[in-house]
């Protein structure tokens, strides 16, 4: 919609033969391409794929791309219809300078604004100033 495109390759699929929608897939590599913005890659062991509405299920060694920015968990949720990408399970954020540990990530796929948080609220998120 509006230019925007979401790219996903992988080595291996397979269709699930209850649901032809619904494809579970092995070493995925997805680009999201959005109209005057550097592309999102994300690359996984394993994700399931919805064909119907797009939205993803990336699990296993999961990293998102995104310029400078490196983020690392075991999940990561796409939603586009709430143009959402949800990551959790030992998040670690690099960019140049800083390490942060959390665990959740929420970032609106059309702003690039992004929330981290702990999920017991008497924890802290940790940050690492490298400088």
């Amino acid at each position: 919609v509006k230019g925007n495109n979401y790219q996903l390759v992988s080595k291996f699929g397979k269709i699930d033969i209850n649901n032809s929608n619904k494809i579970f897939m092995t070493d995925v590599i997805a680009t999201i391409y959005l109209v005057n913005s550097s592309p999102i890659i994300i690359v996984s062991k394993h994700a399931n794929y919805n064909k119907s509405n797009h939205e993803t299920n990336f699990f296993k060694d999961v990293k998102l791309t995104y310029e400078e920015h490196k983020t690392f968990s075991q999940n990561l949720d796409l939603s586009f219809k709430n143009n959402i990408a949800l990551m959790y399970n030992n998040i670690i954020y690099n960019k140049p300078g800083t390490e942060l540990f959390a665990d959740r990530l929420e970032i609106d796929l059309l702003t690039k604004n992004s929330k981290i948080f702990m999920d017991n609220n008497s924890e802290k998120i940790k940050i690492i100033n490298k400088n």
